[in-house]
C-alpha cells in the first residue's frame, strides 16, 4: 500500500481528520532575533511541540501547578495521577474534544495516550502516569474528581497564567493610558427545562415553557488591536437557594458585579485596569465602586441610560466647540468630541463620542464616560479602546460557544464540577489565543492551514495520531522559546 493509503486508512479510523495532510505536519518559523534570544535560528516545530513551547513560554510555572493542586482521593488506591487528570480536562478544550464523553472516542488513541506519556517523562520527571490497560481515564472518572476539588482550585490556575502573562509585560503595549483593558459583561452558560439545582434562575419566556438556566458574569483582559481576550475573572449569577415566593428577587447581573470587583483587585492587588462596560453599568452605585477599588473605566452612555445627564452633555457640547478632534486615514475620517467635568450626584463625569465615517456614510458611533480628563493627546486612545469592550463579544463568548469549546454544553450536572469546566474552558481558550496570535504561528495558520478551525482539527490529528519528539520536549523545558506579538497590531 503506497503512502496514500496509509492515509485514508488512518482518516477512516479517526473520522473528523478527513483533508487534513498528517503527512507535512512541522510548521517551519520564520528567522527572527529576539532580544531574549539573539541569534536563535528557525527551526521546524510541530503543532504538539508548539502548544507546550506555549505554555512553558508565557506560564512556566503552570504545567508544574497541576501537580500542587490538594487530592482528596486516597493514595493507595488512586491510578491516576491528579496532574494528569487536570492536564486531560485542559487538553479537552484546547483539541475541542467538545464533549466530556470524546474524552473517550476522541482523545483516546494509542498515539494520545503515548503522547501523554512522554509529556509527564518532560515535564512531571518524579511522577507517573498510569493507564491501565493502555486506556486513558474516562470523562466520568473525571468528573467524580472535580467534584470533591473546591472550584476555587482551578480559578487559581487561571490566576497563575494571567499572572504569569503580566509579569512577562508581552501585553503592555495594548494598554489604554498605562492600564490593561477588563471587559466585564454576562452572558448565557446552560439551559434546562426541569430544575437542575436549588441555585437555578427561572424564566418564562413568550413560549410558555419555564427554563432554569446558570448565567455567568464573565471578566476578560482584552487587547484592542490584537484581539486577545482572555479570562480574568468569573463570578456565577445564581440563587442562594431555591425561590419558594414569587416575589423574591433572583440574582442578576448589577448584584454579581459588586460581588466581582472585589474579588478582581484582590486577585490582582496592583495592576492598574480600565473597566470597559456597557450601558447597564452607568449608575451611582458603579461610579463609586469603581473609584473606592481604584479602577478607571469607559462606560458606554446613551440617552436612555442617564437621561439628565445625556441632556446636559448635549447642551454642553455646543458651547465647546474647540474639544473636537478628526483623524484621517484613507477615506475613512473619525471624529471626536468630548465634555469635561459634568457634575452626577457628586461624582465627576467626562464624555465623549467618536463618529466613524467612510465614503460619505456614517459607518459606527458611539459615546462613553471616562473617569479620565479627556484632552486633545488622550481623547483617540479612549475611543478606540473603548470599541475595545466588543471583544468581549466576538473573540470571547462567541468563539467560545460556537467555535469547539461548546460554552453552553453541560459538560457536568454537579454545581462544583460544572464550575471546574468552565474555568478549563477558559484556560483553554486562553492557551489556544496564546498559540493563535503568537509569532510562532501567527502568519504560518494563514498559509498552511487557511483557518483557525483547520488549524484546531490539525492540531487535535496530530496530538491523537503522531507522537512529538521526546527531544524537542526537552528542548522547550530547558530554552527560552522567543515568542512575540507582532507590532503591526497596535492601534494606540
Amino acid at each position: 500500500m503506497n503512502d496514500t493509503g496509509k492515509q485514508r486508512s488512518s482518516y477512516k479510523e479517526f473520522p473528523g481528520c478527513i483533508g487534513i495532510a498528517l503527512s507535512d505536519p512541522v510548521v517551519k518559523t520564520e528567522t527572527v532575533t529576539y532580544p531574549d534570544s539573539a541569534g536563535e535560528a528557525a527551526v521546524g516545530l510541530r503543532l504538539p511541540e508548539v502548544l507546550f513551547k506555549t505554555i512553558h513560554h508565557f506560564a512556566p510555572d503552570f504545567l508544574g501547578a497541576l501537580s500542587r493542586i490538594p487530592d482528596p482521593r486516597d493514595p493507595r488506591i488512586t491510578v491516576y495521577p491528579i496532574e494528569e487528570m487536570f492536564l486531560v480536562g485542559i487538553l479537552l478544550f484546547v483539541l475541542k474534544a467538545r464533549s466530556r464523553r470524546n474524552i473517550k472516542f476522541r482523545l483516546g488513541t494509542p498515539k494520545f495516550i503515548e503522547n501523554l506519556l512522554r509529556i509527564a517523562e518532560v515535564f512531571y520527571p518524579k511522577r507517573r502516569f498510569l493507564f491501565p490497560d493502555d486506556v486513558l481515564l474516562h470523562g466520568d472518572t473525571l468528573n467524580k474528581l472535580l467534584k470533591r476539588i473546591p472550584a476555587e482550585c482551578s480559578h487559581k490556575l487561571r490566576i497563575l497564567l494571567v499572572r504569569a502573562l503580566i509579569r512577562s509585560r508581552c501585553l503592555e503595549k495594548w494598554r489604554i493610558l498605562g492600564c490593561y483593558a477588563i471587559t466585564i459583561d454576562g452572558t448565557g452558560m446552560i439551559v434546562y427545562y426541569q430544575r437542575h439545582c436549588p441555585h437555578c434562575l427561572t424564566r418564562k419566556p413568550a413560549s410558555g415553557r419555564t427554563q432554569y438556566y446558570h448565567p455567568v458574569l464573565e471578566a476578560k483582559l482584552v487587547c484592542p488591536g490584537l484581539g486577545l481576550a482572555i479570562s480574568i475573572g468569573t463570578e456565577f449569577i445564581e440563587n442562594p437557594g431555591e425561590m419558594k415566593n414569587e416575589k423574591d428577587k433572583q440574582d442578576c447581573e448589577l448584584k454579581a458585579f459588586h460581588r466581582l470587583l472585589p474579588k478582581l483587585r484582590k486577585d490582582f492587588p496592583q495592576m492598574p485596569m480600565c473597566l470597559l462596560l456597557d450601558a447597564l453599568y452607568a449608575n451611582e452605585r458603579v461610579f463609586k465602586l469603581s473609584e473606592d477599588l481604584q479602577f478607571a473605566h469607559l462606560i458606554t452612555f446613551k440617552e436612555g441610560s442617564l437621561p439628565a445627564t445625556w441632556k446636559e452633555y448635549q447642551a454642553l457640547k455646543g458651547l465647546t466647540a474647540h474639544q473636537k478632534q478628526q483623524d484621517k486615514k484613507g477615506d475613512q475620517t473619525s471624529e471626536f468630541c468630548w465634555v469635561n467635568q459634568i457634575d452626577y450626584n457628586g461624582h465627576t463625569l467626562n464624555a465623549l463620542e467618536m463618529t466613524q465615517m467612510q465614503g460619505g456614510a456614517q459607518t459606527f458611533y458611539s459615546a462613553w464616560l471616562s473617569s479620565w480628563f479627556i484632552t486633545q493627546d488622550n481623547v483617540k486612545a479612549l475611543g478606540l479602546g473603548g470599541r475595545g469592550r466588543w471583544i468581549i463579544e466576538n473573540e470571547g463568548f462567541n468563539s467560545q460557544k460556537n467555535g469547539g469549546y461548546e460554552m453552553e454544553h453541560a459538560f457536568s450536572t454537579d454545581n462544583v464540577a460544572m464550575k471546574h469546566f468552565y474555568y478549563l474552558l477558559q484556560i483553554g481558550h486562553a492557551i489556544s489565543q496564546l498559540m493563535e496570535k503568537g509569532s510562532l504561528l501567527r502568519e504560518k495558520i494563514k498559509q498552511t492551514m487557511g483557518s483557525l478551525r483547520v488549524f484546531s482539527e490539525r492540531l487535535w490529528a496530530l496530538m491523537t495520531i503522531r507522537c512529538p519528539i521526546p527531544e524537542a520536549l526537552r528542548q522547550i523545558a530547558k530554552a527560552p522559546a522567543g515568542i512575540i506579538f507582532f507590532k503591526d497590531f497596535l492601534i494606540f
